[in-house]
């Protein structure tokens, strides 16, 4: 008669433990303190022209042509879900962002919104190459 109580507590365990894992951001690691590039056209602009910035801190900036269109906070919902807040466009207006679904593997990001799906890649940090900065030796 002892072993069910054991077997129901080791199912619950289990079950939460299962129910946790399933809770969790596949972005988690991935989008804090990255900026992305479109690659594809976004609402009618070009590949290039804009940039997603997500902060360490939840901070969010969506930039076209470098001029911040978009800022609010982002939060990391479970699976691929990132849940958009306080979004505001240039001119301070309310600008209802919600829920979108984003994929990151490895460089690449794809947003899907109600609006369509776009595609980005991760701007990484270059350091200029010491060859093309430094004059030829003399001879």
């Amino acid at each position: 008669m002892c072993r069910a109580p054991r077997k129901l507590a080791l199912l619950v365990v289990c079950a939460v433990a299962l129910a946790c894992s399933a809770c969790s951001s596949s972005n988690k690691g991935k989008i804090e303190g990255s900026t992305w590039v479109n690659t594809e056209e976004v609402e009618k602009a070009p590949p290039g022209m804009v940039t997603a910035e997500f902060g360490t801190d939840g901070s969010f900036t969506m930039k076209v042509i470098g001029i911040p269109a978009l800022t609010g906070k982002y939060s990391l919902g479970t699976g691929d879900y990132v849940t958009f807040t306080d979004v505001k466009d240039i001119s301070g207006k309310s600008v209802d962002r919600g829920r979108v679904k984003i994929k990151i593997e490895g460089d690449s990001m794809t947003w899907t919104e109600k609006n369509g799906t776009y595609k980005f890649k991760r701007v990484t940090d270059q350091k200029p190459d010491r060859k093309a900065v430094e004059p030829p030796p003399k001879n």
